[in-house]
């Protein structure tokens, strides 16, 4: 292999042929290991009694003094079948690749190849932690994400200042998003029990009907964000699973409403989540009753305004003729929050459109990506990670 392009692109499809879901990323992190084993001053590291968690990496470059930069890659993949025809098309029925955590991987893998070489070559000043972090996608029994699990283990307790790349596969190479503040939302989702008296469908006098109860409900609850939020404020409320009822001529006892809520600030949130309970008490009214559990997930996504800087820079001394999109990246979730939450950090979203293939998004069956974006955004990381080193312990919002 004679050129970066191409190492990135045989660690990248070998990932892709061989997805694992969240908190089964086996095969995942031996993978990983085995691609760093043996690079000079790297020290590789795994583990629950490293990073709270069976699965995942830590890989550490440096002298392990101050100042110390984190990057972040994801490793999970997803549960839907695939349906691009790659030659690398996932081997796992069922899992994919959807999101571009096997290009977040393979460009860290190269950024560590890099560190190394530098390293070597007596350039690194300070301390790089380079995170393979399992569990993005998905939540646990216990409702945490990978994420929260390595901040509980203390690795990171140390790193200062913290990056990441997300591939865009609706931006074509060459562009950008990168914003500071708040620029990915909340995650809420909730489960609502609407519970009634069932009966014959003939006679629904004499039952207190839950799926006529839940006809009412549903239209108070789609209106919460327009009538209830204001317009100047990001809120999402979707319903996304419905189930109530098993035959033509009995009316059920419950229905079962399931969805999630999606807020830019604190105060939307708490606001969202104040009148989801005011709609359903209408219920109790009508002679049903109801029970409502609602689960706070990944906060809103907080970009630095002093790392975001310096990511501007990086993108710009690597590419000169990028175009970079002031923009929001939508009112998807994102556990990198977890993180940035805790640690001074940013993420930008790479424009990877493969403009030879039909349009796709992420989460698709059919998603894909131009593997050139591979190139530049570990170039990308590599020179953001220099410049933070040389800023020293100074990163941080202002």
């Amino acid at each position: 292999m004679n050129t970066w392009y191409e190492r990135l692109t045989k660690w990248r499809r070998h990932l892709h042929r061989y997805p694992e879901l969240s908190f089964q990323e086996v095969q995942t992190t031996a993978y990983i290991i085995e691609q760093l084993a043996g690079l000079p001053g790297v020290k590789v590291e795994y583990g629950v009694d490293v990073l709270g968690i069976n699965t995942g990496v830590l890989a550490t470059i440096g002298t392990g003094q101050k100042p110390v930069v984190g990057l972040r890659a994801d490793i999970d993949a997803l549960p839907i079948t695939e349906e691009t025809n790659a030659d690398y098309q996932s081997l796992h029925s069922g899992v994919m690749h959807a999101c571009g955590h096997d290009g977040h991987t393979a460009m860290l893998i190269g950024v560590i190849h890099r560190l190394s070489e530098m390293y070597e070559a007596g350039q690194i000043r300070g301390t790089v932690k380079c995170l393979f972090q399992p569990a993005e996608e998905t939540e646990d029994s216990y409702g945490k994400t990978g994420a929260q699990y390595v901040l509980q283990s203390n690795a990171l307790d140390d790193v200062e200042s913290l990056i990441a790349l997300h591939l865009d596969p609706e931006i074509p190479l060459g562009e950008v998003k990168l914003k500071a503040g708040t620029v990915m939302a909340n995650v809420d989702t909730f489960s609502i029990t609407i519970s009634g008296t069932g009966g014959h469908g003939a006679y629904p006098e004499q039952t207190v009907d839950p799926i006529w109860l839940s006809s009412i409900v549903l239209p108070a609850l789609y209106s919460l964000p327009a009538r209830k939020i204001s317009p100047l404020e990001p809120a999402v409320l979707s319903v996304c699973e419905i189930k109530g009822g098993a035959s033509t001529n009995v009316i059920p006892s419950t229905v079962t409403i399931r969805g999630t809520m999606r807020t830019y600030s604190q105060e939307a949130r708490k606001s969202l989540a104040n009148e989801l309970a005011l709609v359903l008490s209408t219920v109790k009214g009508l002679g049903g009753s109801y029970e409502l559990k609602l689960h706070h997930g990944e906060p809103a996504l907080y970009n630095d305004h002093t790392i975001v800087s310096i990511f501007e820079e990086a993108i710009r001394a690597v590419e000169p003729n990028v175009i970079i999109h002031n923009d929001s990246y939508g009112m998807g979730g994102e556990d990198f929050s977890h993180l940035t939450k805790k640690i001074p950090g940013a993420m930008m979203f790479l424009g990877a459109k493969d403009l030879t293939k039909p349009n796709t998004s992420l989460h698709q069956p059919r998603f894909t990506i131009d593997e050139k974006a591979l190139v530049l955004g570990m170039e990308a990381l590599i020179c953001a990670t220099e410049k933070m080193l040389l800023k020293g312990g100074n990163v941080n919002d202002t």
